[in-house]
């Protein structure tokens, strides 16, 4: 058996620590980055995709919708988009060259572009699922030059979300992917409702992670090469200058080098700095090394605290993205997303048998002769007095912006009690504006009310409350002479 001198021995530990600590250092760092950073970009995706759904016009997006698909469906042929090379491409794209100079299309286009330009996606652009097909076609992109995918062209959708072909309500969740094209990339879609409440199609979102992921890459290739040329002096170091004659200092090097990966991690750490040895020979530099080593990984920990307060603060960012998603722009209370999200809680407690509520809506009338006659403008202050009032009223129960013209309370605790003191209030109240003369026309708002209460026996869920109380609401709006022609 080839017996190794003391001071190789001491060399092949200093090596074996070295490889470990560096190897592991890395590649722990490297995972648990990987993975937070995956998460955060899909959750900022999500964030975006509903964000953007929520601000589009619907209602334009469903007419440049329904001229997409129509061209599509009647096409002979179908080109995905990894088929441009294919001769008969360039005249499938000529069938919707028109649509980019539609109105519609340049409105929403406008929109979407406005949203990219001023957040840190990639691409947002609104696309049509097929689900016999399992494609999704493009509407409008509001990418710039030759990144801008034309109408009518399609992707397959990836297996992620296939699954989530029949429920477009909850949009496609954010996934990543990769590509040689585009490289890695999170990809998040919401569902874009228009002015009665209907899906039309999705708001998609590219957010791109190549680069961030090319500068951790790089960052930890340089690590490793620090690691590995500080291991290869620390070698050549003890190797040469080793000798019986420090044989006791270098025990003190092992047996701290042996403790160090057992402290606590994530801390600084000082135990070479700690170590009284000066010999004012090899050896001292050799612990200067390990010295440097020391320093180089406390500052690597370091990057890595704040690296994770700079993750913590997307996160907030991305918190607060989420609130805009639930929030109606116009008149700042909650709007279709919150309220559907709501119906499903409600659902849940009424299967427990927890649940007491009412559910009242409201109806701003003549809302399309104010916009006719006097601009959209003074629509707009229409529906925020008439928001203002609703929560003036119910303010004990969250109030929900469901339509253009509609509104929704779910009645709870003392609003529940009290809902035909607050119903003759809210009457009154629409009385008032209509006989004050000193307000201009617009400003005088009437609107159609009507409420009902849960019933166990009678209904199964939250739905069935909605419905009868649409129904009331329709028929008083009928004994108003509102109705909608």
């Amino acid at each position: 058996m080839i017996k190794l001198s003391l001071g190789r021995k001491i060399v092949l530990v200093i090596i074996l620590i070295a490889v470990v600590l560096s190897g592991t250092c890395i590649f722990v760092s490297g995972m648990a980055n990987r993975k937070t950073m995956d998460k955060e970009y899909m959750i900022t995706a999500d964030s975006m995709a509903w964000t953007s759904a929520v601000m589009l016009d619907g209602d334009s997006v469903q007419e440049i919708t329904e001229k997409v698909m129509e061209i599509y469906r009647n096409s002979d042929i179908k080109l995905d988009n990894t088929q441009y090379e294919d001769p008969r491409f360039e005249s499938y794209v000529e069938q919707y060259s028109h649509l980019m100079e539609d109105e519609d299309y340049i409105a929403v286009q406008e929109q979407l572009r406005k949203i990219q330009d001023v957040s840190e996606v990639d691409c947002i652009y609104t696309v049509c699922i097929v689900p016999e097909d399992k494609t999704a076609v493009y509407i409008v992109d509001g990418a710039y030059g030759d990144e801008l995918v034309p109408a009518g062209c399609f992707d397959f959708l990836e297996e992620e979300s296939i699954q989530y072909i029949n429920t477009p309500e909850k949009g496609l969740p954010a996934f990543i992917s990769h590509t040689e094209e585009y490289g890695y990339m999170a990809t998040a879609g919401a569902p874009i409702y228009n002015s009665s409440g209907e899906i039309v199609c999705l708001s998609m979102v590219d957010l791109s992670m190549s680069e961030v992921l090319a500068k951790e890459n790089r960052f930890l290739l340089a690590l490793a090469g620090v690691l590995l040329i500080l291991t290869f002096i620390i070698c050549m170091i003890a190797i040469v200058c080793v000798n019986q004659s420090i044989v006791k200092p270098i025990n003190m090097l092992s047996e701290t080098a042996k403790q160090y990966g057992q402290k606590q991690s994530g801390i600084p750490h000082h135990e070479f700095s700690s170590l009284n040895i000066h010999t004012g020979d090899e050896l001292e530099i050799l612990l200067k090394s390990m010295m440097q080593m020391e320093n180089d990984i406390d500052s690597y920990i370091e990057s890595l605290t704040k690296t994770k307060q700079q993750l913590s603060s997307a996160r907030q960012q991305a918190d607060d993205m989420h609130e805009l998603a639930h929030m109606d722009s116009l008149t700042g209370i909650r709007n279709r997303l919150a309220y559907d999200k709501e119906i499903i809680r409600l659902d849940e407690e009424i299967q427990k048998g927890l649940c007491s509520f009412g559910i009242a809506m409201i109806d701003l009338n003549f809302l399309k002769r104010i916009n006719d006659t006097y601009g959209h403008e003074c629509g707009n202050s229409a529906i925020i007095a008439l928001s203002q009032l609703i929560c003036e009223v119910f303010i004990h129960s969250p109030v929900f912006r469901i339509g253009g013209d509609e509104f929704a309370v779910i009645l709870k605790n003392h609003d529940y009690n009290k809902i035909k003191c607050l119903e003759q209030r809210f009457n009154q109240c629409i009385a008032t504006f209509r006989a004050d003369t000193s307000l201009q026309p617009w400003e005088k708002i009437s609107a159609a009310f009507g409420y009902a209460l849960f019933d166990a026996e009678t209904d199964s869920c939250a739905d069935d409350v909605f419905k009868r109380a649409d129904q009331k609401m329709y028929e008083r709006k009928k004994e108003m002479k509102a109705i909608r022609k």
